[in-house]
């Protein structure tokens, strides 16, 4: 994965546009679906192209001091799905559980 404010990476896109400056906040959704080269050829999701892809971002983070966000996602039973590296190598875990939202503002009630 290369941001599109990058001269040189690995994947640019050419459908990504480059961008004037490096924005101040980055946010990929979802980390089990993306595909870097330096894991070959294995598929997305599996635990060669989780851990390459988040040491490339977690790389990219730290020589650029941009923060990015790795959103990954649980299976219906509660596990994360694909392999659970990423727990291991990022700064913060958050764990967030849906559930019905109730209003509390003007208007609710």
């Amino acid at each position: 994965p290369t941001l599109p404010w990058e001269e040189d990476g690995e994947n640019q896109s050419n459908n990504a546009p480059p961008l004037s400056r490096a924005p101040s906040l980055v946010i990929i959704d979802s980390i089990q679906t993306m595909l870097c080269d330096a894991a070959g050829s294995s598929a997305a999701g599996g635990i060669t192209q989780v851990r390459e892809c988040v040491g490339l971002f977690l790389r990219l983070a730290k020589s650029t001091g941009v923060p990015i966000i790795l959103v990954g996602h649980v299976t219906k039973s509660g596990d994360v799905a694909g392999p659970r590296t990423v727990e291991h190598m990022v700064d913060c875990v958050l764990y967030l559980e849906g559930g019905s939202l109730v209003g509390t503002g003007r208007g609710s009630g």
